[in-house]
């Protein structure tokens, strides 16, 4: 397949990067490192929060690169200073929390990229702490009155359709003033209106000057599917959703097959 020469890749993590364990497979170091050793910048995009994927940037030997987290709600610099950081209108905020309180739902905080829950015994938050490996702080009823604007909200569903449902009914709460979408079947994510992930590949394609055209992008989730699109060669694993496929020019292997080891080697190495 012809492309133009890749001088940038953007990475989804989870379900991408990441085995099904959340393992940075050697395949995909390796690739990586051969990359970068090759002059190409690579970027890490995430919804996950900074000092989570602080750590997986540095185990693959790109730290020095830009990070961009909370699903494109930050772009961090290499020395955690932020390129921009957008947040949820307070009052916005305070309205979703009220819904999940009102309805006895689960639902977590991020606020100054520290991670704030109700109860830290909760079987939703046990679950996230397991697979992510971030650990939050328990405030009791004072989840749901923060005194800071949080840059994300999370809430675990039972399942992808209760995940649509969700998605379609948040955002019909707050049209224009909320972004909702879902990084993996059973979260739902709730930012500011203005993140992207897509925009923020665009900023720094103008940072870097490094044209669209010679970017690759990979990802396998819905919150993925416009930042595939948008980059020269959009690459979705094939683990995938089906908006990810949709958008994507080519199907790789899936993230446990090193999808994005197989893409680098195909496609930036060879």
């Amino acid at each position: 397949m012809k492309h133009a020469p890749i001088k940038m890749i953007a990475s989804d993590m989870d379900g991408t990067l990441l085995d099904s364990l959340s393992r940075v497979p050697e395949r995909n170091k390796a690739a990586v490192a051969e990359a970068v050793r090759r002059g190409v910048i690579f970027v890490v995009s995430t919804g996950r929060m900074y000092h989570s994927a602080r750590g997986f940037a540095e185990e693959l030997g790109v730290a020095q690169f830009p990070l961009v987290c909370y699903n494109g709600s930050m772009i961090a610099k290499p020395d955690g200073e932020e390129f921009f950081h957008l947040k949820l209108d307070m009052d916005v905020a305070l309205g979703l929390l009220a819904f999940f309180r009102d309805r006895n739902m689960y639902v977590q905080s991020y606020i100054d990229d520290r991670l704030y829950v109700k109860e830290d015994d909760a079987e939703q938050y046990r679950y996230y702490n397991k697979y992510f490996g971030v650990t939050g702080t328990a405030v009791g009823d004072a989840l749901y009155a923060p005194a800071r604007r949080p840059t994300k909200l999370l809430s675990k569903t039972e399942g992808i359709e209760d995940s649509r449902r969700l998605i379609g009914e948040l955002s019909g709460m707050f049209p224009g003033r909320l972004y909702v979408t879902s990084s993996n079947e059973d979260f739902i994510e709730m930012m500011n209106p203005e993140a992207n992930k897509a925009k923020c590949l665009r900023v720094l394609s103008e940072s870097y000057g490094v044209p669209l055209e010679n970017i690759m992008a990979l990802g396998d989730g819905d919150n993925d599917a416009e930042m595939v699109g948008t980059a020269g060669l959009g690459i979705a694993v094939a683990n995938a959703r089906e908006s990810v496929k949709k958008a994507a020019r080519l199907v790789a292997p899936s993230n446990d097959e090193c999808g994005v080891a197989w893409a680098i080697e195909e496609y930036v190495l060879k």
